[in-house]
């Protein structure tokens, strides 16, 4: 096959630091390359470019990193949609490359945000469009998909809960590099929660839970709310509740591997949680808030615990010590691979 992959307008592929769309998009690219299908990977510079995998540059990667643009960027004294609009500019030349390079490929997979500017260039092109979603189904774009008719893998089967009548052609669980995410038997005594600060993700209870049993926290990840992190810093002592920041990845999987459990009390409906199955790739339980899709992703007393309330949680870590690490690895060797990620897409982009 001739691949279009729309990676990200947002972040090189794969990141530099965190960033879930963008790993799964460079394995996307990197397996299916090694099937030997043909890629044009749509990305910004400095993103995967080898082999059977053409870059096809639409930006700099800079949404998070900030370019000129948005470090001069301050919404007290300019527009509050510059963030929004800087964006758009990079969805656009994604979509005027896809016109361009139209004779160079034959379906288009998308894993970007803002995938409703492609529903109608993919039209008018003729070309099958395949839209991964790792965002959850809104009214609005859920009618945009009946009138195109576009062809949907979710990442997960929580995501169709409101909207079952769609056009989706499978569910393809993310997965993660077995060899990266090494297995630790021997952590140490303390809690992690790595993710962008926001309420919807809910450190608070992160913090909660750990002052109540007197353990040591470590949150990682960018702040993405500035007043919800400034109402957490009162608690934020630097040396039992630590904030660490962005990490790389060699830093991101050290603390998985020594963590004694992951925290991830969320708010929202939860596409997927690739950090879920990195921490269990490393043999860390996970302890999570039953919304979304953590029940497919989590097992209830196997491979951690889903429950619903912050007394939960408490719970939970106290008799983490029951959880078998060997049997969270297990768990993500068996339905969590890249290898098999890979295989089903590859598997449905066949059958389309």
């Amino acid at each position: 096959m001739r691949i279009a992959l729309l990676g990200s307008a947002a972040l090189p592929v794969p990141p530099k630091g965190q960033g879930g769309t963008e790993w799964i998009a460079f394995h996307q690219a990197k397996g299916l390359s090694r099937k030997g299908h043909e890629i044009l990977l749509f990305a910004p510079k400095n993103s995967l470019n080898e082999g059977h995998i053409k870059l096809v540059e639409i930006g700099l990667g800079d949404l998070v990193d900030g370019s000129e643009s948005q470090r001069n960027f301050d919404p007290s004294l300019t527009e509050s949609s510059r963030k929004l609009r800087l964006e758009t500019v990079y969805l656009a030349k994604a979509a005027q490359k896809l016109i361009e390079l139209k004779d160079e490929y034959d379906i288009i997979l998308n894993n970007m945000r803002g995938e409703a500017v492609f529903l109608p260039v993919a039209k008018m092109l003729g070309k099958p469009f395949v839209n991964v979603m790792h965002l959850n189904i809104f009214e609005e774009l859920a009618l945009l998909f009946k009138e195109f008719n576009t062809s949907l893998i979710t990442i997960s089967n929580a995501q169709r809960k409101n909207y079952p009548d769609l056009n989706y052609l499978a569910t393809v669980y993310n997965g993660v590099d077995m060899d990266k995410f090494s297995f630790n038997n021997s952590p140490y005594d303390y809690l992690l929660m790595m993710g962008s600060v926001g309420r919807h993700k809910n450190q608070g209870s992160a913090i909660k839970t750990a002052k109540a049993l007197g353990k040591k926290l470590i949150l990682a990840g960018k702040i993405r709310d500035k007043d919800y992190f400034e109402e957490l810093k009162k608690d934020i002592d630097g040396e039992r509740i630590k904030w660490i920041g962005e990490l790389n990845f060699e830093e991101k999987v050290k603390l998985y591997q020594e963590a004694e459990a992951f925290l991830f009390p969320i708010k929202w409906e939860e596409p997927f949680g690739l950090v879920m199955i990195e921490a269990m790739a490393c043999g860390t339980p996970v302890i999570a808030f039953n919304h979304g899709a953590i029940p497919e992703v989590v097992v209830d007393g196997l491979t951690g615990y889903v429950i619903e309330n912050d007394s939960q949680m408490i719970e939970a870590v106290g008799k983490i010590g029951s959880i078998s690490r060997k049997a969270c690895r297990e768990c993500v060797e068996k339905n969590f691979t890249v290898k098999k990620m890979v295989d089903n897409y590859e598997k449905v982009l066949l059958q389309l």
